[in-house]
C-alpha cells in the first residue's frame, strides 16, 4: 500500500519526520478501527510545494482502485486525506492509506503516508459446528416491555430436519467470519426480537451448538459450539441472519417489531 503513494515531480523519501512537532508526527492519521487486530505501516517524503496542492496532485494520480474516503485537518497548518480499499471478504475489512501534509520550511512540504489494514481473525477448528448436525430447533422471540422490567416472550417455534436444509444453516454459519477482537459499536437499545437456533445429531441428543441473534436494535449474532470457545461473536447483522434463515427453512416468520411505547 505504501508503495502505490505517488511521489509528486522533485519528492524524496526521508527516513525520519522532518518536522517533529507538527500534529501529523504523533501517530498514524489514518482513523483506526476499534478492533485490535490493526497493522500500520509509515513512510515520510519531501517535497517543493505547499501542502494543500501537493494533496490535490495526489488526488488525481494515486492510481486505482484506492478511493477518496475522507479530507481533514489533523491541527493547525496540516490536512490529511483518506483513501480507501474495498474489504476483502474473510480477511481484511478495513484497508486505508492516509496522506498528510504540513509546510517543512524553505518552500517544502513533509508528507506522511500511512497504510493501515484491519484484518478479520481466522476461525479455530472448534468454532464451527460439528458435520453430524441434522436437527435445528428454531425459536423466535419478541420484546413485552413491562413497566419496570423488558422481557422476551415466545412468538414461534420449528424443527428443521431436511438434510439440505440444515446442512445449508450450518454452512452459512460456519462461513461468516468472526467480530474482531475489542472492535465495539454504537446501536440503538435492545428493544426488538431474537431468533435462536439451537442444533443436535438426533432429536432429543445434545447440543451440538447454538446459534443466538438480536434480530432488531443492536444486530448481534453469536455463536456457542459445545467445547469449542465460550462464546463467539459473528460479523455481520443479525437482520440478514434470520432472513437466511426464513429463505432456507422455507418458514414465513416476520421480524419481531419493538413494542410500542
Amino acid at each position: 500500500m505504501l508503495k502505490a503513494f505517488a511521489p509528486p515531480p522533485g519528492a524524496r523519501p526521508v527516513s525520519a519526520s522532518p518536522v517533529p512537532s507538527s500534529t501529523i508526527s504523533q501517530g498514524p492519521q489514518a482513523e483506526r478501527p476499534a478492533g485490535d487486530d490493526v497493522v500500520t505501516a509509515t513512510a515520510w517524503w519531501l517535497a517543493p510545494g505547499d501542502p494543500q496542492g501537493l494533496l490535490h496532485w495526489e488526488v488525481t494520480h494515486l492510481p486505482a482502485p484506492y478511493v477518496l474516503l475522507g479530507q481533514g485537518t489533523p491541527g493547525k497548518g496540516a490536512w490529511s486525506d483518506d483513501y480507501q480499499l474495498k474489504p476483502v471478504a474473510g480477511l481484511f475489512d478495513d484497508r486505508v492509506l492516509a496522506v498528510s501534509a504540513t509546510a517543512a520550511g524553505r518552500g517544502r512540504t513533509a508528507i506522511r503516508v500511512d497504510a493501515l489494514v484491519d484484518w478479520v481473525p481466522a476461525r479455530a477448528p472448534g468454532d464451527t459446528i460439528p458435520a453430524t448436525a441434522a436437527v435445528v430447533s428454531a425459536v423466535l422471540t419478541r420484546s413485552a416491555s413491562d413497566t419496570w422490567r423488558p422481557r422476551q416472550v415466545l412468538v414461534s417455534t420449528a424443527t428443521v430436519t431436511d438434510p439440505a436444509q440444515v446442512r445449508a444453516l450450518v454452512a452459512y454459519l460456519n462461513n461468516l467470519p468472526l467480530q474482531p477482537p475489542g472492535a465495539s459499536y454504537n446501536c440503538p437499545p435492545f428493544e426488538g426480537g431474537t431468533l435462536t437456533l439451537t442444533f443436535r445429531a438426533r432429536a432429543g441428543g445434545p447440543v451440538l451448538a447454538k446459534a443466538f441473534g438480536i434480530v432488531s436494535g443492536c444486530q448481534l449474532l453469536q455463536l456457542q459450539v459445545t467445547g469449542g470457545q465460550p462464546i463467539s461473536w459473528l460479523l455481520g447483522a443479525a437482520e440478514n441472519w434470520f432472513h437466511q434463515v426464513m429463505r432456507v427453512t422455507g418458514l414465513r416468520w416476520k421480524v419481531p417489531l419493538p413494542p410500542m411505547p
